[in-house]
């Protein structure tokens, strides 16, 4: 039990620091460590790294967005406009919570599971049909989610590279709507 009760410290104790502090990325894990009362090996002991702890602390500290995947949306709609209310959610959130992007993007691209896309993949599935095989619409659905992550983490250097500002009111919308033309097309635009 006492395992379970370290592991658990940890996790609590990166939560409120990451809350507490005006810039999270700061936080170290000696901070992490002293706060937890634990010895500093059982960051890495329990999570593997600081980066993968405060990846699953962000994650739990952005739990509020997990309902937007779980809702099925308005059924009358197309999946495309179902997709658009998700992307729309997600940029709403990660705007609230842009203080955590830096954290957690990085950890989601680059080390964790892939798993987000999975869960935008049954409206790309009911989108195409039968025009696009699994593997395809998987790509799809990794390239729509990677690449708005990407963005979103990247926020300036996309402003200069594109001229877009995702802080404007507006824009990330502008930006969903495109790259759902890019990635959905209507059946009649369709080359598949």
């Amino acid at each position: 039990m006492k395992d379970e009760n370290q592991k658990a410290a940890l996790l609590k104790a990166t939560i409120g620091l990451l809350e507490e502090a005006e810039q999270p990325e700061k936080v170290t894990s000696r901070q992490i460590a002293s706060r937890a009362g634990v010895n500093l090996a059982m960051i890495n002991y329990y999570y593997g790294s600081k980066e993968a702890l405060t990846s699953q602390a962000v994650s739990r500290i952005l739990d509020v967005s997990a309902g937007i995947f779980q809702t099925s949306g308005n059924p009358s709609e197309s999946p495309k406009e179902r997709l658009r209310h998700i992307f729309i959610e997600i940029c709403h959130i990660v705007v609230k919570y842009q203080r955590y992007t830096k954290l957690y993007v990085p950890h989601l691209l680059l080390e964790d599971e892939i798993t987000l896309p999975q869960l935008i993949l049954p409206e790309i599935r009911d989108h195409f049909g039968t025009r696009r095989s699994e593997t395809e619409c998987r790509m799809i659905a990794y390239e729509m989610i990677s690449f708005l992550q990407l963005v979103f983490y990247r926020t300036d250097a996309f402003m200069r590279y594109t001229g877009i500002d995702l802080t404007k009111e507006g824009t990330a919308i502008e930006l969903i709507d495109w790259e759902l033309e890019l990635f959905l097309p209507d059946s009649g635009k369709d080359n598949g």
